[in-house]
């Protein structure tokens, strides 16, 4: 499998995880279709779905806005971003290093907690709970309250945070913070304290 395609076949596996069923049947790529357009706005149709997930037959070349409705869906401003987040997956599947000013929510132990701050005057700290989803324990001038559960892939400094809010019996619902400006902080800390300053990211090949 070449490394576009390993790519593409992690970025249906995190649409995957944010859908409430499995993709089986017809139904389910039609409510995809849906969802999809209700949280990005925009959407690919039915068919189109079910090639990209090999459920019905034909052309599996993807065009480049089609990769980056995908990744805003999970969260991904488009599909370079993507591709940057998860450059060297295959050398550093057990490392927590840090690239490209991003940290992903897997990187995270459970039980680490992680303050965000983002313009104007927001912070929110949140506990990690295991698998990319956090627990929110603080939250000043931002409309994530309190309590919150929510799913985030990577938090990136500079771009906005996307995140899906959890609610019990309903779809994950994505929201969008710092729109201007994007993060201006990420600090993590742990039990073990393994990052005790503000994080400082690296860049992808160095």
């Amino acid at each position: 499998m070449d490394t576009q395609n390993t790519h593409l076949e992690k970025l249906k596996s995190l649409v995957e995880k944010s859908l409430p069923h499995t993709l089986k049947t017809s139904k389910d790529f039609e409510e995809l279709h849906q969802l999809m357009q209700q949280r990005t706005g925009s959407s690919l149709g039915t068919t189109t779905l079910k090639r990209i997930w090999g459920y019905i037959g034909g052309d599996n070349a993807l065009r480049q806005s089609s990769l980056d409705i995908l990744c805003q869906f999970v969260g991904y401003p488009d599909w370079s971003t993507f591709l940057a987040d998860h450059c060297g997956d295959e050398d550093r599947e057990s490392s927590n290093f840090v690239l490209l000013q991003t940290l992903r929510g897997t990187d995270l132990r459970t039980g680490d907690r992680i303050e965000l701050r983002w313009n104007p005057n927001r912070r929110l700290l949140a506990i990690h709970k295991g698998n990319g989803v956090f627990e929110t324990l603080e939250s000043e001038n931002s409309k994530i309250t309190v309590g919150t559960t929510f799913r985030c892939e990577r938090f990136t400094i500079g771009l906005p945070l996307f995140i899906d809010i959890l609610r019990p019996d309903t779809p994950p619902a994505l929201y969008q913070a710092g729109k201007k400006g994007g993060i201006t902080k990420i600090k993590v800390i742990s039990d073990e304290e393994r990052f005790s300053e503000p994080f400082d990211s690296t860049k992808c090949g160095e």
